[in-house]
């Protein structure tokens, strides 16, 4: 098999005080929940993806992208080439990713990592059930939801030919199974300062970002659009040289900006944006599907061994600290209201399965927090529907019984509350699908 290189690498750590620094999409995604909560969240220990009965790197994927080159070769789809953007609309709409989730980097930390800088970010694009990573004048990077496999990566060469898409395994590992993406082939956001050039700056720190983490320790590598008001963060900024900040850096320069076009060139990109409101819903969508997947797995060796229904089994472990996760326990409270750029905000509330649009899963806040809703949106995602019934019927009775007490404690918190509870086993039951005409 044709290995190439991992879709989107990572680079090492190094800390120190102000040296725990900011976010890369450097693989595409990992974030420790904070401690306190159910015990695997910080630690993460591995899971035997590799033997029976999951057999990772050996199974034959099926999922979106498999069936679209199934499709593809068969004659019965073809995807669109653009000479500028290659095949990057056309897979976009045909994993209904939304351009306006578009977000930029400008760290080099892949396989592509000579093309990228300042003046070529990669653009990072994600949707309910896939991830799309695009560099000016490079190959196509996907990350895309597999019922047993849990995220399976391609990339796709920018060949008006036609498309081939390629499943990448082995030198994706190093990268994308690591206790950062939860010790399983999963997601990252890191945070790290650069040089002019987008070079890591390794001397300055990194650090791993969720739906946690502070403003001041994210988006370093990265342009950020949108208001925050006083609040301060490490995005649309390289340091002078590659030598270590001996300060803290005051990124007025960086904060609040609407206009990206004096610090990249837009005009290789589908939207001038990197919404701020897209890239704190995509904190917390990687760690959602991260324990997902982590779920599913542990149910499928659970199951194999004969164990779901002992004392304490594997997938019930993982499956309290997922619940903890969409139940936002740990969100991120801020005090001044955010803003993006792009209509990111306003498509993303408008998504989801049209009969439960009276059911405010995607109701943003972006005054005091980022979501407003009580569970997370996650809950419509293939990965969420890929668990089995018996742990989604778990996880429906542990969120209506929490949701419950929190209404009793805190009845005018959030007004959405009962109307979430009685819809609850409907929307964390159903195996129906998103509509993919959703408006």
């Amino acid at each position: 098999m044709n290995w190439k290189s991992c879709i989107m690498s990572s680079v090492d750590e190094n800390s120190g005080e102000w040296n725990e620094t900011l976010y890369v999409f450097a693989s595409m995604i990992s974030a420790v929940l904070l401690a306190g909560f159910a015990t695997p969240a910080a630690s993460a220990p591995p899971l035997d993806f590799e033997s029976a009965p999951i057999h990772y790197s050996d199974a034959t994927p099926d999922n979106a992208v498999s069936r679209l080159q199934v499709a593809i070769d068969k004659g019965d789809k073809s995807l669109p080439f653009e000479e500028q953007f290659g095949y990057l609309r056309g897979v976009l709409k045909e994993l209904d990713v939304p351009e306006s989730s578009q977000m930029l980097t400008f760290l080099k930390s892949s396989m592509q990592r000579p093309l990228i800088g300042p003046q070529n970010a990669r653009a990072l694009y994600f949707g309910d059930d896939a991830y799309v990573g695009y560099v000016p004048n490079g190959m196509l990077e996907l990350i895309v939801a597999d019922e047993k496999l849990g995220m399976v990566f391609y990339t796709l060469e920018q060949n008006a030919e036609g498309p081939r898409f390629e499943r990448q395994v082995a030198r994706c590992m190093t990268c994308h199974s690591s206790s950062r993406t939860k010790n399983i082939p999963g997601l990252q956001v890191r945070s790290m300062l650069t040089d002019p050039d987008g070079e890591p700056v390794i001397s300055a720190g990194s650090f791993r970002t969720d739906h946690s983490s502070p403003f001041e320790k994210r988006w370093g590598g990265w342009f950020v659009s949108g208001t925050h008001g006083d609040i301060r963060h490490m995005g649309n900024f390289q340091l002078p040289d590659k030598k270590r900040p001996q300060q803290p850096i005051e990124n007025t320069a960086g904060a609040n900006v609407t206009d990206l076009a004096s610090f990249t060139d837009l005009s290789q990109h589908l939207t001038p944006d990197s919404d701020l409101v897209a890239l704190m819903v995509f904190e917390h969508q990687i760690d959602a599907h991260n324990l997902m997947v982590r779920t599913n797995y542990a149910w499928q060796i659970d199951e194999h061994h004969g164990t779901t229904a002992g004392e304490d089994p594997r997938w019930r472990q993982e499956a309290d600290v997922l619940i903890d996760h969409l139940l936002f326990t740990t969100q991120l409270r801020f005090n001044q209201p955010i803003k993006g750029t792009s209509r990111f905000a306003e498509e993303f509330s408008q998504r989801g399965r049209p009969q439960k649009r009276g059911v405010p899963l995607r109701q943003l806040d972006l005054n005091t927090r980022v979501f407003g809703a009580s569970v997370s949106y996650t809950v419509e995602s293939a990965f969420y529907r890929s668990l089995p019934f018996s742990v989604r019927r778990y996880i429906t009775e542990q969120i209506t019984i929490r949701l419950r007490e929190d209404s009793r404690r805190n009845p005018e918190d959030r007004p959405d509350q009962q109307v979430v509870l009685d819809h609850l086993p409907d929307i964390l039951l159903s195996d129906q699908v998103r509509s993919e005409n959703a408006q």
